[in-house]
């Protein structure tokens, strides 16, 4: 849906929060329309989208749960496509079932519509011409269709805005996490060790890697890395030191970097066909049968 068929705001609201603000009619001409509007759209939600007080079984679930699970970027990212979803589903069901009110509502007004309309009317009777009057407006008012425009629109506009409410809290906390996963990941990153120790003492598969990237690079390749490290000269400089002075490490390095290359998926692909290629059998010239 694009925001053209959207209602725009009404310009009262401007600075404020009309949801929040029932006390407000929106209809101020026809304020029974929006108690009956009110009334039938709270049916609905209970009906079709359930209500906010958890089940005796969630409650017993949440109760006997140690602790609750931690909340990632990943599991946010599962919530809000999980919302969206949920939310065109209740699109569809809440355009079915206004489509379905204002049919029924129209038969309804057919079936019941007064064919007195078609009498004659004696204008020295205002009874009849007051009574007259009001069958053709409530007529016309049925074909215009603006009050059932109107509840419709608000209808859409009250479940846009929980939806909205509830997506604008679950992506504010995405980018915590985000924020907070780079800031860790970066100060990581900017970690070197210092002895052979603590290089080995590395958990971070990615990061032993790096480090040893490093050791075995030139000298053009380690100024790039500590540039996008942020690694100091003064920093890595005792561990390269010892990778220079000692073979038993260096050793352990190259392996290392042997390990990558294996590991790298498209050096592996290059091998395995070098491997199953045929060898190239030479062919023999005939000379030409007399």
């Amino acid at each position: 849906m694009s925001p053209l068929d959207l209602r725009l705001p009404d310009p009262t609201y401007t600075g404020r929060n009309g949801f929040r603000e029932s006390s407000v009619s929106v209809d101020r001409d026809h304020p029974d329309h929006v108690t009956l509007r009110n009334h039938r759209l709270s049916q609905y939600i209970l009906a079709n989208m359930g209500s906010y007080v958890p089940s005796p079984e969630t409650l017993r679930e949440l109760g006997g749960t140690a602790s609750q699970p931690v909340e990632t970027v990943e599991s946010i990212e599962k919530k809000i496509k999980e919302l969206k979803k949920q939310h065109a589903k209740d699109l569809e069901n809440l355009f079915a079932f206004q489509v379905a009110e204002y049919y029924q509502e129209l038969i309804d007004h057919r079936s019941c519509y007064d064919d007195s309309a078609y009498m004659d009317i004696d204008s020295a009777y205002p009874d009849q011409v007051n009574f007259n009057k009001a069958l053709q407006d409530l007529d016309k008012d049925m074909c215009q269709r603006e009050r059932f425009k109107r509840d419709m629109d608000d209808g859409l506009d009250t479940i846009r805005y929980t939806y909205l409410k509830t997506l604008l809290y679950l992506s504010q906390k995405r980018n915590v996490l985000r924020a907070r996963e780079k800031d860790t990941r970066k100060k990581r990153d900017a970690w070197f060790p210092q002895t052979i120790q603590q290089y080995r003492q590395i958990t971070d598969r990615d990061g032993q890697l790096r480090v040893a990237r490093f050791l075995s690079s030139s000298t053009t390749e380690q100024e790039k890395m500590r540039d996008e490290f942020g690694w100091p000269y003064r920093t890595v400089q005792p561990l390269y030191s010892i990778y220079k002075s000692d073979t038993t490490f260096q050793d352990e390095i190259n392996d290392t970097m042997k390990d990558i290359q294996v590991l790298d998926p498209r050096r592996r692909a290059i091998q395995t066909i070098k491997a199953s290629a045929e060898p190239i059998i030479g062919y023999t010239r005939f000379s030409p049968i007399s």
